[in-house]
């Protein structure tokens, strides 16, 4: 297994190239803006984010993982520019199909994010009303309450607990925040 770290579209081809067949392959309507190389114009975009520097060094990192060439999953962490108190974790993730019960993000990605963004006040994942159901997760989590469809998760995510919504990059997003205490 590779872990690459991407601050640009130029800055580690091999892994950005990965990405981009990897992404290709996205129909999904839902998140095909967010992630397909088509639409590399939209600000949204993982492909426009990384151009326009969100993931520069010092201020972020987009991780990708690969193993015998086949790419595996890809996420990142940045500095939240509205508040530079805040790192955002798990950013544009993405995790090819086949791997998705593996939970290679919380095993590799999220500790090393939580570790390089240790300087961060707040540290928080989001995510948006189609992911209401990754919400819900930190929500029951936090309460106590048998997790369900992610009884699997690396025990890291019960760090992060529910603050509700709030308004991120113009959006507003659901947000659990990282506890280290707990």
């Amino acid at each position: 297994m590779i872990i690459h770290s991407v601050h640009s579209l130029t800055n580690n081809k091999q892994a950005v190239n990965l990405l981009t067949s990897a992404l290709e392959q996205i129909t999904d309507n839902t998140i095909i803006k967010n992630y397909h190389p088509d639409y590399s114009n939209v600000p949204g975009n993982l492909f426009y984010i990384l151009e326009e520097g969100r993931y520069r060094e010092d201020f972020g990192k987009y991780s990708v993982i690969e193993e015998d060439g086949e790419f595996i999953c890809s996420a990142g962490w940045n500095e939240y520019e509205l508040d530079t108190n805040v790192a955002l974790m798990i950013t544009r993730a993405y995790v090819n199909p086949k791997h998705r019960t593996k939970y290679y993000m919380g095993h590799y990605i999220l500790p090393a994010a939580i570790e390089e963004t240790s300087k961060y006040d707040k540290r928080w994942i989001t995510c948006n009303d189609y992911n209401d159901s990754i919400y819900q997760w930190f929500v029951r989590s936090a309460s106590g309450k048998t997790s369900g469809l992610f009884n699997n998760w690396p025990a890291i995510y019960k760090k992060f607990k529910p603050i509700g919504k709030k308004e991120v990059y113009y959006t507003e997003q659901y947000v659990a925040e990282y506890k280290d205490d707990v």
